[in-house]
């Protein structure tokens, strides 16, 4: 009789399935790994991506930093340039206020009438400092006066040029070039004198007045 041994084979089959299962078992660790290691990187994304949100933001602060600064600046040289812009409009009105007045008294201190001298000499003093008209009442009105009422004198002064050569607050020097037409006993056709006249004037309780002029 004869035994049959059960083959081998058997035996082999299973060595290598539990191999498969050893090897399946490594897969799966290797594959909790990778995940794990895209765990890690998507970490990693997750904390760059929130040290970009980080500098966007900082950034967004400086920016509007620099824009208050920026607006600050603007408003200083704005408001800088608004106070220059009045100062010197005022400057240009004062002035053009102070030349008016100026060639105003020279036609009416070279303009006069022998037959109303008065009234030619009221109108400067009413215009005048009170030191000037003292000095123009007491000293030149009445050496004129008598000049000019003898010969039968007429005068219209004509402002040719006028300028600014000063002006401060309370005070203005002004060169103003004056033709005078004048008629009198001696020289019946008119005749042209042409004056040079330096007039100082003073602002007195806010008004320029007249403080002084004398001819060239």
């Amino acid at each position: 009789m004869t035994i049959e041994r059960p083959s081998p084979v058997p035996r082999e089959e299973k060595a290598s399935g539990t191999q498969d299962t050893a090897t399946g078992v490594q897969d799966t660790a290797s594959g909790v790994q990778d995940t794990a290691s895209g765990v890690q990187d998507t970490a990693s994304g997750t904390q760059d991506t929130a040290t970009g949100v980080q500098d966007t933001a900082r950034r967004g602060r400086g920016l509007v930093l620099v824009l208050a600064l920026l607006a600050v600046v603007s408003l200083g040289a704005a408001g800088t340039f608004g106070v220059l812009w009045w100062s010197e409009r005022g400057q240009d009105t004062q002035r053009g206020e102070v030349l008016a007045l100026a060639e105003r008294i020279a036609v009416d201190v070279t303009t006069y009438d022998y037959r109303k001298i008065e009234q030619n000499f009221d109108r400067v003093v009413s215009q005048s400092t009170e030191k000037w008209a003292e000095v123009y009442r007491d000293e030149r009105s009445e050496q004129l006066a008598e000049v000019i009422v003898d010969g039968k004198a007429t005068s219209e002064g004509t402002v040719r040029d006028a300028g600014i050569a000063e002006l401060t607050e309370d005070k203005a020097v002004v060169i103003a070039f004056v033709d005078q037409t004048i008629t009198n006993v001696h020289t019946p056709q008119p005749r042209i004198d042409r004056n040079r006249m330096r007039l100082v004037l003073r602002k007195v309780d806010d008004e320029w007045l007249l403080d002084r002029y004398d001819l060239a």
